[in-house]
């Protein structure tokens, strides 16, 4: 059996140690966890002597900064794609697959704060996108702003299996992407793009009734459908018997990647990326809002954790 654990994502990164390790809670240093011994595997720079440090005190926090909206443009009823104009450090952290910010109208307090994926970062021109579905009290808020909005970030815990991600070189890919989906989907396409890999993507725009992927990337359409079809499922069936993938992505729901793994056998052979859809609130592994258990009972924070498979 596969040797797995859990890394944060945010080991080694300018934000580590966090209020975690403060807490002794801290997901991937041993000593932080309140024990007596090392066994974190952790091959970055060490967290608890980054923790000794600061004085026993975790670095600097995420802040919120007000930016400007340079368009703001709807697409039907519920989808709006906003561009903002950020600090260059910031659209550059935000070029990684898997990355997101919380947004909210600067009238209210954090409690608005939405966790929006990045669908895109020019950092020549310190540009970001993203897209908001409009659906509940938080987004509605954001509908009709038209000149600022207050943004925290960056975090990048948005995609499970960043891992496998990263590591495809010269690869086949297979990218199943339903609704707002597509977002995500798009800055880890362009990602897998530059290391020279082929993709393939089975898109269902879902309730938003958009293709975004026409416009912001540059791959092989395979079959614009409905993805709980069973004509659909065959067909991918049939694609991933007949071409040999290195790699699949799954992006939508969780009954959608249940509905996909229950049907198509082959899908568990596969290395796999899927979108992070667990509550996310606070993004600091604190609030446990996006908690889930693994096979042991332990929580996992999944709005910060990554599970490693040596």
């Amino acid at each position: 059996m596969a040797n797995q654990r859990w890394e944060c994502i945010d080991a080694g990164s300018d934000y580590c140690p966090c209020y975690l390790a403060e807490t002794m809670d801290c997901i991937t240093c041993s000593h932080l966890k309140g024990k007596e011994f090392c066994d974190c595997e952790w091959t970055g720079v060490c967290i608890y002597q980054a923790y000794i440090f600061e004085g026993n005190k975790k670095k600097g926090i995420r802040e919120d900064i007000r930016v400007p909206i340079i368009e703001a443009k709807e697409y039907g009823d519920n989808v709006i794609i906003f561009t903002l104009k950020v600090p260059h450090t910031l659209a550059r952290e935000l070029k990684q697959p898997g990355a997101y910010v919380f947004i909210r109208s600067e009238k209210y307090n954090n409690f608005f704060d939405i966790p929006i994926s990045i669908m895109d970062s020019d950092i020549n021109r310190d540009l970001i996108k993203l897209a908001v579905e409009i659906h509940g009290v938080k987004t509605k808020k954001v509908k009709d702003i038209k000149d600022y909005l207050t943004i925290r970030g960056p975090y990048w815990n948005g995609l499970l299996g960043l891992k496998n991600l990263k590591q495809m070189k010269d690869s086949n890919c297979l990218f199943l992407v339903r609704g707002i989906a597509q977002a995500p989907a798009i800055l880890a396409i362009n990602h897998l793009l530059r290391n020279n890999n082929t993709i393939n993507l089975i898109i269902d725009k879902g309730n938003i009734n958009y293709n975004f992927m026409k416009i912001h990337t540059k791959i092989n359409e395979l079959k614009n459908c409905n993805l709980y079809e069973k004509t659909t499922i065959d067909f991918i069936n049939k694609e991933i018997s007949l071409k040999n993938y290195d790699l699949v992505f799954i992006g939508g729901s969780d009954h959608l990647k249940d509905t996909l793994y229950g049907s198509i056998n082959k899908l568990n052979k596969i290395k796999s990326v899927i979108t992070n859809n667990n509550e996310i609130c606070c993004g600091e592994g604190i609030c446990g809002s996006c908690t889930i258990y693994d096979i042991d009972g332990m929580p996992i924070k999944t709005c910060k954790s990554q599970i490693i498979t040596n």
